[in-house]
């Protein structure tokens, strides 16, 4: 087998601009079919609406009624980010109910589209890219998302956007302005979900394994780590001035996973062996879930094969693996909400799996015959896809299932 080329043609741009096009307006038709919010929806809501009237004194206070409150099991007063994104969208619109935060949604996942076809375009054969870039734009729980006021569709740009940054780093670390980026993005992103310090430094790892295991750049994996520091440090210092003390701030986000222990909601909902959470990645998207595990196994066993960029594809394959087994290991995580950000670096890893069995099919089946296999892969996919929006629209939109947890999506399996 040879390497394949990266460059994409004329046609194929073409081709993934017509499906970025498509899976907006898909994100952009349902935006307005939620029947009703969840309870995480409201608190965002209120949160904003505290911060347009009160500003810095109004978190202040949302984070000592957090304190003072004995159940705890809603969003985070110290979700700085999220809340004044979502202020802002408000003083903009004009209107502070729950559907502003689903336009930040909405927006958010968008971008990541785009972000999701700029990594194929740099990194992964045209028709992988194109394949994954299909079935991430019909990805149900990515659809699910782009339709509420929750933060995980800004963790889901975040975590494509390290991605991203991560990938031209390692490809080219002279260029530092990318170490700049890597840094903003990763910081910023902390002050919207504690969470992504896990995917942040995941990523911070894998560079420098590669900068200092591989190449022995000694001093830019330290401009990596400085860069890193600086703005976690200045993060950190904007969130604990946001939330009032950073002994307030480490003490509430330290404690969410007491919360999660004891929360009716978690114990009911998002309890269980952790394969569980396998098991809703195949109820909401069968072919994208199958696909994934063979461009694992491309990743891991094959990338020489497939691309020139073969430490991005083991990189991504590795990043979205190791989110899914954190989630899996953590009680009361079975929640595709909570892996969101592992949502772009799955659909790529698909798009390589098709892309890679269309590869060695026409090499050791079709010989000869490439363009009636290609119109057999094509089908199947273009199937698939369809078939994926029609089970977002089941079970999001005609069953309005509220979220994504394994016990309300298990329910739907025997609907």
């Amino acid at each position: 087998m040879t390497t394949t080329r990266l460059h994409f043609s004329l046609q194929q741009l073409v081709l993934m601009a017509i499906l970025l096009s498509l899976a907006a307006t898909l994100r952009v038709a349902n935006l307005d079919n939620v029947t009703s919010r969840t309870p995480d929806e409201r608190v965002y809501t209120h949160q904003a609406n505290v911060w347009l009237q009160s500003g810095r004194a109004g978190l202040r206070s949302l984070v000592e009624t957090y304190k003072r409150d004995t159940a705890k099991d809603h969003p985070l007063p110290t979700r700085a980010g999220m809340i004044r994104v979502v202020a802002m969208m408000m003083k903009w619109t004009g209107r502070n109910d729950e559907s502003v935060g689903a336009i930040v949604s909405c927006a958010g996942s968008i971008i990541s589209l785009y972000v999701m076809a700029l990594i194929g375009i740099r990194f992964l054969p045209p028709w992988a890219a194109l394949a994954g870039v299909l079935l991430y734009g019909v990805f149900p729980p990515a659809l699910a998302i782009a339709r509420r006021t929750w933060s995980d569709a800004l963790v889901e740009l975040a975590g494509l956007l390290l991605v991203w940054l991560t990938c031209e780093i390692t490809r080219n670390s002279r260029r530092r302005v990318w170490y700049l980026l890597f840094a903003a993005v990763g910081s910023v992103s902390i002050a919207v979900k504690e969470s992504m310090l896990v995917p942040y430094g995941l990523c911070g790892l894998w560079i420098l394994w590669v900068l200092v295991k591989e190449r022995r750049e000694w001093k830019n994996a330290l401009a990596v780590i400085l860069a890193a520091v600086a703005g976690l440090i200045g993060s950190l210092w904007w969130l604990a001035r946001m939330a009032g003390s950073f002994a307030d701030l480490v003490s509430i986000v330290t404690g969410v996973q007491r919360v999660n222990a004891t929360s009716q909601y978690g114990i009911e909902y998002t309890s269980g062996p952790g394969y569980l959470l396998l098991d809703a990645f195949w109820i909401v998207s069968p072919i994208s879930t199958f696909l994934s595990l063979v461009g694992l196994y491309v990743a891991f066993k094959r990338p020489q094969e497939i691309t020139a960029a073969s430490q991005a594809i083991l990189g991504i394959g590795i990043f979205a693996l190791s989110n899914i087994l954190i989630a899996m290991i953590i009680p009361h995580w079975l929640n595709l909400r909570y892996v969101s950000v592992a949502f772009g670096p799955i659909c790529l890893l698909a798009g390589l799996g098709a892309w890679y069995l269309f590869f060695i099919s026409s090499n050791r089946i079709a010989a000869g015959r490439p363009r009636i296999l290609a119109g057999i892969m094509s089908a199947i996919l273009i199937a698939g896809a369809v078939s994926d929006y029609r089970r977002f629209q089941r079970i999001f939109v005609r069953d309005a299932t509220a979220d994504l947890s394994i016990k309300m999506l298990q329910n739907e399996r025997f609907r």
